[in-house]
């Protein structure tokens, strides 16, 4: 046990990520074997809570106070302008798909556009809430920092793309998910890239990260849907998707550098026993201060 916990407490990002996958892949496999049809996406509500989960177990097996954890994850007041972000860039690069879209479908399928923005009304408050949003206490409230403790902001990035994107895997094997997952793959970096910049920009804002987690959910699929699905478009809808979303990382990456993405510092955990709460880059000084994703 003291071993088991030394590893815990020395690698609690990979900890986390086999924890996490584990939790939601033992709620989601077995129902989806015995579910079928549109009661199967009910049935992964349940498992989406496997990240918040792990991050809980983890935070408590290091010996950390997980009310410490819930409430700097909890912490919400910032600046308007974050939240603002948070619904504005998925709304911006959507709004660009859609035009991108139209154009290669040739216009909106006869009586789909006014379908489409009304699910994206009522998406949106679902996809924060229930559809995505909780999964940030997880991705950006724990694995984030703690990566962020042992690599630049772009490496820890990645290594949470790449695991929230496998975490997605029983939800392609069991067709759930329609689009290519190598394409989806790509998104799912891209939006960790930006859900990175919006973390550390906004001094560790997981509310704002949770916004935008539901933003992105909500919108992706509105412009697929005003077009009539992916049989009108020429090319895979995941390319056009992760080509918007790409864009948007390259250029944070480009503009903020792989360091910190952001004007500010890497945040690292606060909730930690005499955790630093930023770090300028990963060899920096402490400071005391269709589809879903």
């Amino acid at each position: 046990m003291r071993q088991l916990l030394d590893t815990v407490d020395r690698h609690p990002g990979a900890t986390f990520a086999v924890l996490a996958i584990a939790v939601s892949w033992t709620v989601w496999i077995p129902a989806l074997s015995a579910i079928d049809g549109p009661a199967a996406k009910a049935a992964l509500i349940p498992g989406a809570f496997g990240p918040l989960v792990a991050g809980a177990v983890v935070t408590r097996l290091r010996g950390d106070s997980v009310h410490s954890w819930l409430a700097s994850t909890l912490s919400w007041r910032r600046s308007g302008r974050w939240y603002a972000a948070a619904v504005a860039i998925p709304l911006t690069v959507t709004l660009v798909l859609g035009a991108v879209m139209f154009v290669l479908a040739g216009g909106f399928g006869d009586g789909t556009l006014r379908p489409a923005v009304t699910a994206f009304a009522v998406n949106i408050v679902f996809a924060t809430v229930l559809g995505g949003g909780q999964e940030e206490f997880g991705w950006r409230g724990f694995a984030l920092p703690h990566l962020q403790s042992r690599h630049s902001a772009l490496t820890a990035s990645v290594l949470v793309g790449l695991v929230w994107a496998l975490w997605h895997a029983p939800l392609f094997a069991f067709d759930i998910y329609a689009m290519n997952p190598v394409l989806y793959a790509v998104s799912v970096l891209a939006f960790a890239v930006i859900l990175t910049w919006l973390y550390n920009s906004s001094r560790a804002c997981v509310p704002a990260a949770i916004l935008m987690h539901g933003s992105i959910n909500a919108s992706v699929n509105l412009p697929l849907q005003a077009v009539g699905g992916p049989s009108t478009l020429p090319v895979p809808f995941g390319g056009l998707l992760a080509g918007g979303f790409g864009f948007v990382a390259l250029t944070l990456i480009a503009y903020y550098g792989p360091q910190t993405l952001s004007a500010r510092d890497a945040v690292t955990p606060t909730w930690t026993d005499g955790a630093a709460v930023t770090r300028d880059g990963p060899s920096g000084t402490d400071h005391t201060e269709a589809t879903e994703v």
